[in-house]
């Protein structure tokens, strides 16, 4: 990926500029911009001449600029939600940069929509599985532990106790780690929310199993999930946690199953015992709107008329 150094410089000081503020979320939300705009950044150097962020020419013909590029990212296989979050991280950029006074106004603000996003736009399928589905994947793999190792049966229990993200759960460590209790204290979260996780019986037997089994070189890096690479012991990625989760749901024929879908099944089991305030507060939300509308399993037309039918019965309508 080629980029302006000038560029490059320039970006990294916004990033230790919000680094600075905001340290819990340099893992999080700040990763993902900075890939978003390492994106674009490219975009500049090989589809616009090699463009200053900054430049007066960048800033007057930003918005032709930017048409450009969002139909670049398309092309590239982008999605318009995708896309939507790609122009957000560039909007912060700019937005940080007026605040500087490295420019006199933000350059775009109010002048581009966001692109609509539709049911098509999902970046994937999502799914709510059933008890059923839950304890024959556990079972499964607890019978078969040569292709389903401890780690992977700890991170399945983690993420369908807690309904943590997976930037959570791929981040925590056992300095954090209270057995006691049965929590991992201080957990960050997306926009640089701080929770405690909270776990169950199953899991914590296999947190106490896990950390007996590592080496003391695993148990430097005080992360819980930790993978070998290049002969050295650090942190496993995420697309590493992704690639056991998906191997997971196909123990139930399920292919393409994310971590996302293991959040939204803790979650919407919490509605269902409860009600949507409790799932939302479980979820982490600022309020409810979020947790009903991407969060609880609609219910099928047969399970709404079967419960019209069943209200109408009980008030003796019919």
């Amino acid at each position: 990926m080629k980029i302006s150094e000038k560029n490059r410089a320039l970006y990294q000081l916004y990033l230790d500029s919000n680094y600075a503020v905001n340290a819990g979320t340099k893992d999080t939300t700040y990763k993902t911009y900075k890939n978003s705009m390492n994106f674009f950044m490219e975009f500049l150097h090989s589809k616009e001449g090699n463009k200053y962020l900054l430049s007066e020419d960048t800033l007057k013909k930003i918005i032709e600029i930017l048409e450009r590029y969002i139909i670049h990212c398309r092309e590239s296989g982008n999605n318009n939600r995708t896309i939507n979050g790609k122009i957000t991280a560039i909007s912060s950029f700019y937005k940080w940069a007026a605040k500087r006074d490295l420019i006199k106004h933000h350059p775009f603000r109010d002048k581009i929509d966001r692109l609509k996003v539709t049911e098509k736009d999902k970046r994937r399928p999502a799914y709510f599985l059933t008890w059923k589905q839950i304890f024959t994947v556990s079972l499964l793999m607890e019978i078969n532990p040569k292709k389903f190792d401890l780690k992977s049966r700890l991170m399945w229990e983690l993420f369908l106790d807690s309904g943590f993200r997976i930037s959570a759960i791929h981040s925590l460590k056992i300095s954090q780690l209270d057995l006691e209790n049965n929590m991992f204290m201080g957990v960050s979260e997306k926009m640089g929310k701080v929770r405690d996780l909270f776990f169950f019986s199953t899991t914590k037997k296999l947190l106490l199993e896990l950390i007996k089994t590592m080496n003391t070189k695993e148990n430097e890096t005080d992360f819980i999930f930790v993978t070998k690479y290049n002969g050295k012991y650090g942190q496993m990625s995420q697309t590493a946690i992704r690639r056991r989760v998906r191997k997971m749901g196909k123990l139930i024929g399920i292919e393409d199953l994310y971590p996302h879908s293991l959040r939204k099944t803790a979650i919407n089991q919490i509605n269902n015992l409860s009600d949507t305030k409790t799932a939302s507060e479980f979820a982490g939300h600022s309020s409810t709107k979020v947790t009903e509308e991407h969060y609880i399993q609609q219910k099928s037309s047969v399970d709404q008329q079967n419960r019209i039918f069943l209200m109408r019965k009980n008030a003796g309508l019919i």
